[in-house]
């Protein structure tokens, strides 16, 4: 008998990584792999240095694979940025703040994540074990802990806690974020000792994953709190700096999910009433052209009802967020570009870094585009809104809303409310839930570890 690895169908689904982190750790892989095949390729070969790239392949199709759904998709389904008219009782539930962990959604969410995490710390520790000729200035190692970083953040974004490999400990978001700060400083020695000019197997140079990684250190600084660090980071990111998740619209496996969302039989994807043209006292109103001036976030100005024949929603466009993005508004007679399968999602940009830097700066703060209110005016200015002459509070607010629509659906906003729910600020919408029938919001402000885990891993209980 020989354990063995279709190599080729694993690296096609981007799967590869998670096939050599189970041969180690799972005994039902064990038995999957028991197979009576000696002419296909051995086990042992996973420790092939010539199989790098396929492996580094798989850190990043995971990653893609679980970004656009679940985590943008149903990790923004009860924050203030979409509503989500879906038919199925469980998910529509999401929408309405009300998550239960013995249900799919919280198990999908947790999973999906949890992949992607394991991927990315499973084969950075194949590489550092030896996988890698020279680890401490091998790029593709950088990148590979530059997702392990981003995982642990997203990890910590959406889910209330979180085990990890099976573990007995239950972490908290804070200590997840500084799990991700680890991997984001090994990762950013490494490439600074790889060079800013080496091509990584990507395409992309160097200089491209510094900045990827100082945006991710600017982000899990400013999530746990560590404010001075997080401008740090922020400071060390270009202008026009943007990092994408790749999607493919001739592929099934690898295409956006948010296409399917705002169109056809599923559409059930709209935008919130807090973010409707015009504000909340426009909500249900129809031919909104003339409130759609901020090219940020555009949504057809009619609304209409979709897979739940139910909830109102006007449907998004692209956002900064997102590679289709053309800056057209309906306000002048423009086309903002919907949706389509191949559209990337911005996991890092010089946008980000600099609301990151004014957010931990607080009302007072000046940096690399003047104070914060120059820096609130300015992003106002970019989306044709008069300037404001705010001050302390009343100013943070106003720059809170000014990252919203800079993030516009691109998987933000539900970090960005826990943030500020542990910051002592709720929120998170509540009162009648813009679907009438629907009732009241719930409570809901992340994902519960779900019940397969607590059935699963043997060192935790409910």
């Amino acid at each position: 008998m020989s354990k063995i690895i279709f190599l080729r169908k694993a690296a096609r689904a981007g799967l590869l990584g998670i096939v050599a982190a189970g041969l180690t750790a799972c005994s039902v892989t064990d038995e999957i792999l028991d197979v009576s095949n000696p002419e296909e390729l051995d086990e042992g070969l996973l420790d092939d240095a010539a199989l790098v790239k396929v492996l580094v392949s798989g850190v990043v199709g995971d990653f893609q694979s679980m970004y656009s759904d679940p985590f943008v998709w149903r990790g923004s389904m009860f924050t203030d940025m979409q509503i989500t008219g879906i038919n199925w009782e469980q998910t529509a539930r999401l929408s309405q703040r009300i998550v239960q962990y013995d249900e799919g959604d919280a198990d999908g969410m947790f999973s999906d994540l949890s992949q992607a995490r394991a991927q990315a710390d499973s084969i950075a520790g194949r590489m550092k074990g030896g996988l890698s000729a020279s680890p401490a200035s091998d790029a593709e190692l950088a990148m590979v802990l530059a997702y392990a970083g981003y995982s642990y953040i997203v990890l910590a974004d959406a889910m209330c806690e979180a085990t990890i490999n099976v573990g007995s400990t239950i972490h908290q978001p804070v200590e997840l974020y500084g799990m991700a700060v680890e991997r984001f400083t090994e990762a950013l020695s490494i490439a600074n000792a790889a060079g800013a000019n080496t091509t990584l197997s990507n395409k992309r140079k160097v200089s491209d994953l510094i900045a990827m990684i100082n945006v991710g250190l600017s982000r899990a600084h400013l999530n746990a709190g560590n404010n001075a660090a997080a401008m740090s980071a922020a400071m060390n990111v270009p202008d026009g700096f943007y990092w994408w998740v790749e999607y493919n619209d001739s592929d099934n496996r690898t295409y956006n999910v948010l296409e399917a969302r705002v169109s056809g039989a599923n559409h059930s994807l709209g935008v919130h009433p807090n973010f409707v043209a015009g504000g909340p006292s426009n909500w249900l109103v129809q031919d909104l052209e003339p409130f759609l001036t901020d090219p940020r976030v555009q949504h057809l100005p009619r609304w209409r009802t979709g897979h739940n024949a139910l909830s109102p929603l006007y449907t998004p466009m692209q956002g900064l967020m997102h590679s289709g993005y053309n800056g057209e508004r309906f306000s002048d007679g423009g086309n903002p570009q919907g949706f389509t399968r191949g559209d990337d999602i911005a996991i890092a940009s010089y946008i980000e870094a600099m609301q990151n830097y004014y957010e931990a700066a607080g009302p007072n703060g000046n940096g690399p585009l003047g104070s914060t209110l120059e820096f609130v005016n300015a992003r106002r200015a970019f989306g044709n809104q008069a300037p404001v002459t705010l001050s302390g509070a009343d100013l943070m607010t106003e720059l809170r809303w000014q990252r919203g629509k800079d993030l516009f659906l691109g998987g933000y906003r539900l970090g960005d409310l826990r943030r500020w729910l542990r910051q002592g600020m709720d929120l998170f919408p509540s009162g009648q839930h813009p679907t009438a029938q629907w009732g009241l919001y719930g409570d809901a402000t992340c994902y519960p570890l779900p019940i397969e885990e607590y059935e699963g891993n043997p060192n935790i209980s409910r």
